[in-house]
């Protein structure tokens, strides 16, 4: 182990490591000991700040202040997911926020960051694409009032998804 004093063990990959076997143990003992020694001769440094491939910067939306005296209404978003071999999925969804940033972090913890950051948002209810085949004449009526701030609720989202698979 190496002189921290502070290291913690991760239950879940520790959990995940032992159900892949005695074998993936091996590799992964065998592997962290490589990376100990690279280290001790001084053959590969540690990441710098920013300098790590494997962690991701933040979208701009994911750490944007709102400001709390901002006005709530409904904003609306779509966005389309195409594989090969897995089919169509369409997203679309409806809530309330008080600006495009938060609806987004809403929206991504429904779809994930990546599918929230190429999304279309919009404000308001006004022609946007997929709202009819996605928002029912109640559903509609119901997010109006909300947009105007009448009788809406502290927190509202609404998602929908249409998937098609053809192969």
């Amino acid at each position: 182990m190496s002189g921290s004093e502070h290291a913690t063990a991760s239950d879940p990959l520790a959990r995940h490591w032992a159900r892949k076997g005695p074998d993936e143990l091996e590799m992964i003992e065998a592997t962290l000991n490589l990376a100990r020694q690279l280290l001790a001769s001084g053959e590969v440094q540690p990441y710098r700040e920013g300098e790590n491939p494997f962690h991701l910067s933040p979208y701009s939306w994911e750490i944007a202040q709102t400001p709390a005296e901002s006005q709530r209404g409904i904003f609306l978003g779509t966005v389309s997911d195409l594989a090969t071999g897995q089919g169509h999925t369409v997203w679309f969804a409806a809530g309330l926020a008080k600006d495009e940033n938060e609806f987004r972090r809403k929206l991504a913890a429904h779809i994930g960051h990546t599918l929230a950051n190429g999304a279309e948002v919009s404000a308001g209810l006004g022609g946007f694409p997929l709202s009819r085949t996605f928002i029912s004449p109640p559903l509609r009526q119901t997010l109006e009032k909300f947009d105007e701030g009448k009788g809406a609720p502290a927190s509202f989202f609404f998602t929908s998804r249409w998937h098609e698979n053809r192969s």
